[in-house]
């Protein structure tokens, strides 16, 4: 083999070295940027799920409150009636919130002082819904089981991109470690091994991972 032809199968040796090596580069920063998108969306998840559990929490409170209030308004009630007490019974009877006062007045129309299949208490009756912090609350629980859910993924695929950037890690060490070896076959062989994991890591990255959409806002 003369020296010109050599020179060219050098060449062309290099030229195969610094593509793979290239294109490693440029894909593990791409995974890098790709990670750091997760992770910061993946940040502004987690901020929105605890916002969403403290309105949870508080509209939870908020309904305890309120059916607290209907229990002791009505139980003073109860006291005044078994005491044959007219104006304080009056006052508590008055003092009901509308959604206990509905649910008073059908329960009262039963006649539960001398009806035995009647409610035991307004509690009991249909009329007496939920609270409006009750729907609220249930809407916060469900946005914060929504926005943990999202965060699980989110976490799951920024580290799935650290994997990946692992992984061309090694096709840069693969390549990098068979310029050492003075034997051309050694050389093509590692740099063999190094174009075949760069090819199945970058057909396995684009076929299963998801690229960060542009329509969330960060």
């Amino acid at each position: 083999m003369s020296s010109d032809d050599k020179n060219r199968k050098l060449d062309k040796m290099d030229l195969a070295y610094a593509t793979i090596l290239g294109l490693a580069v440029v894909v593990s920063a791409w995974c890098g940027y790709q990670h750091e998108l997760w992770s910061s969306a993946l940040t502004f998840e987690l901020k929105q799920a605890n916002t969403a559990h403290r309105g949870f929490t508080t509209a939870e409170l908020k309904e305890g409150q309120s059916t607290l209030i209907d229990a002791i308004t009505f139980t003073g009630y109860i006291d005044a009636v078994s005491n044959h007490d007219q104006k304080l019974s009056d006052y508590y009877k008055n003092s009901f919130r509308p959604e206990m006062r509905a649910a008073f007045d059908a329960w009262i129309k039963t006649d539960p002082f001398n009806n035995t299949t009647a409610k035991t208490t307004p509690f009991d009756m249909p009329e007496y819904p939920l609270s409006s912090d009750s729907e609220k609350a249930n809407s916060f629980l469900q946005l914060a089981d929504e926005k943990s859910q999202n965060a699980d993924k989110m976490s799951n695929t920024a580290s799935n991109y650290v994997f990946f950037i692992s992984m061309y890690a090694s096709v840069s060490f693969l390549v990098g470690i068979g310029r050492v070896f003075a034997s051309k076959k050694m050389q093509t062989v590692f740099l063999a091994m190094g174009a075949m994991v760069f090819s199945a890591t970058t057909i396995v990255l684009f076929l299963t991972m998801p690229i960060f959409p542009g329509n969330i806002s960060l």
